[in-house]
């Protein structure tokens, strides 16, 4: 401590704040990562003379270096919060008046879950709550089916959004950015340092609009027709040529039967739509529908792409699991694009994400900076840290109701080399440090950057800033029901689920050719279609091309082998 804190001064700006109305304070103080005893005397201070004024403490809410992310981490929690403290307070009460009598866990954007009282005092870690769930019910879908390396691919109305599953496991990012200026442009947000699953997230959706550039070319997303007024054919007042007008127009999707024949499609308020720039274009409506589709596909495929080879990864070698209202339907595409080799699709695609609230584990992610050469690496002060760490998560997943005997620790530090400006994630053991310990840790950030970087200068002194360990529950008990048909001695070519034949286009045809419909609901284990064809349900469509072939296995998910797909070594 070097200036000791004014407390009357303290005490009188608090005061004056009160007055103005405000009703909940920010508190980051610039070295507080290092030492957080001015903000915990802050903290005593409101809890004792303005008890009802809520705070947040930046050396609670992300305890690292860098003053501006950890001060707009915890300015953009204190803002949420009184919102977040009314709204979970509102839901447990009425929980309870409903008859509930079991637990209430929230999801949070690293992919784990919390306590109603953790969701209060942390609600900036709820932000990317739903397409996590997302990432992990792929990851469940996978690990149910063999699979280990996967892409989760996720679109639905407004967004894609995919993520990069390696060994069951979604990758996870320290940064995300929120109220971005431009959407989907990184960079144009606020930076909020918390973990997340690590998603790509792209302007395209069935509502997304096509126009015509500047440059007098076609251009899908990223503004959206939104779900009101909606794409042309949903007749509430859009007339904007959206994706979803075009899977109409090429007839993959059947307008008397979306959202489960709850809801008509307009087909000629969809061509009108789509002619509006067909015209300029001097192209026909159904030629101007294929060009939205490829388009809206190549963007969703080259952005994965980057996604992907930007971690060290090839696409090539990983399946993709669709799911979302409109993944079903590009995923395909997508896949020959990457040049993947498989396409898993659930069934009930539409509510995947809210599977994967219920396979997530309780969960509670800490960190703090110490920022170290290795080689002058204090071990007892790294032991402490980690000490009170995993102290302070065991004490939280304990009061939720996890035993301590199954509590799952891992740890990983954000390192560099001396100099360098970006800091890389590497696994480190557990059990206490020493320096027996030194070489290990050293060769995991040699390990770890080669694999993204393939070449690296070795002797240079390694850094480490920020240690971090996550401390989590056992996963919940869950697993897929077998489909009891599956030794029923079907046929084994879906003739059993067969609807009915509809024109739809395909480029590989040239034009609309006849394609088999089906009903995914009464789809059977060991079932073998050819593409092309479409596998309707309430929730999605699924749109098999040309060339790939649909099996359905015991789980009753379609499993589409993708022709020219293969896994390179």
């Amino acid at each position: 401590v070097i200036p000791s804190l004014d407390m009357d001064e303290l005490r009188r700006e608090i005061t004056s704040l009160g007055e103005q109305g405000v009703e909940s304070i920010a508190v980051s103080f610039l070295h507080a990562y290092v030492n957080p005893m001015h903000e915990q005397a802050v903290a005593s201070l409101i809890e004792q003379e303005f008890p009802s004024m809520i705070f947040s403490l930046s050396s609670e809410v992300v305890a690292e270096i860098r003053e501006y992310e950890r001060t707009v981490t915890t300015v953009a929690n204190a803002y949420v919060k009184p919102l977040v403290y009314r709204y979970v307070d509102s839901l447990k009460h009425g929980l309870v008046a409903g008859g509930f009598e079991g637990k209430l866990f929230f999801m949070k954007s690293a992919g784990g879950t919390a306590t109603p009282q953790v969701a209060q005092e942390f609600p900036i870690q709820l932000l990317e709550s739903g397409p996590a769930g997302g990432a992990l019910a792929a990851a469940f879908y996978g690990d149910q089916l063999g699979r280990k390396n996967l892409i989760s691919f996720d679109m639905g109305g407004t967004t894609a959004k995919a993520c990069l599953i390696d060994e069951g496991v979604p990758a996870v990012t320290m940064m995300q950015e929120a109220a971005r200026v431009h959407l989907f442009k990184k960079g144009s947000g606020i930076p909020i340092k918390s973990p997340a699953i690590d998603l790509i997230e792209i302007g395209a959706g069935g509502g997304s609009i096509a126009n015509i550039s500047n440059l007098g070319l076609m251009k899908v997303g990223p503004e959206s027709a939104g779900a009101a007024p909606g794409p042309a054919s949903y007749g509430l007042g859009g007339t904007s040529p959206t994706v979803t007008d075009a899977n109409l127009v090429l007839g993959y999707l059947d307008p008397d039967y979306f959202l489960g024949g709850k809801m008509k499609l307009d087909v000629e308020a969809s061509k009108k739509a789509l002619g509006k720039i067909a015209k300029p274009l001097k192209m026909s409506e159904v030629e101007t529908a294929w060009g939205i589709f490829s388009i809206v596909n190549e963007n969703m495929a080259a952005a994965t792409r980057i996604h992907i080879i930007e971690r060290g990864r090839d696409p090539r070698r990983y399946s993709l699991v669709a799911f979302g209202g409109a993944g079903p339907a590009h995923a395909c595409r997508v896949a020959r694009i990457l040049n993947a080799p498989e396409v898993t699709m659930p069934i009930t695609a539409g509510n995947t994400s809210a599977l994967g609230f219920l396979i997530a584990p309780i969960s509670f992610d800490l960190s703090r900076s110490f920022p170290t050469v290795l080689d002058d690496l204090d071990w007892d002060e790294l032991n402490q840290l980690y000490k009170e760490l995993e102290e302070r998560g065991t004490t939280q997943l304990v009061e939720a109701g996890v035993d301590p005997n199954q509590i799952m620790v891992s740890r990983t530090a954000d390192m560099r080399m001396e100099g360098q400006f970006h800091e890389i994630s590497v696994p480190l053991q557990n059990g206490a440090f020493g320096p027996g310990k030194l070489e290990s840790m050293k060769k995991a950030f040699v390990d770890e950057y080669r694999r993204l970087y393939s070449h690296i200068f070795e002797g240079n002194p390694i850094m480490a800033l920020t240690w971090r360990v996550r401390l989590a529950g056992p996963k919940p008990k869950i697993s897929l029901a077998k489909n009891e048909a599956a030794d029923s001695g079907g046929k084994g070519d879906g003739r059993q689920a067969f609807k009915g034949i509809r024109k739809a286009y395909f480029l590989e045809v040239g034009d609309f050719s006849d394609v088999n419909v089906y009903d995914r609901y009464l789809l059977q284990s060991n079932d073998r279609i050819p593409g092309p064809a479409i596998f309707e349900e309430r929730e999605s469509t699924a749109v098999i091309a040309p060339g790939d072939v649909a099996n359905v296995d015991d789980y009753l998910n379609l499993v589409v082998s993708i022709a020219n797909g293969d896994i390179t070594s």
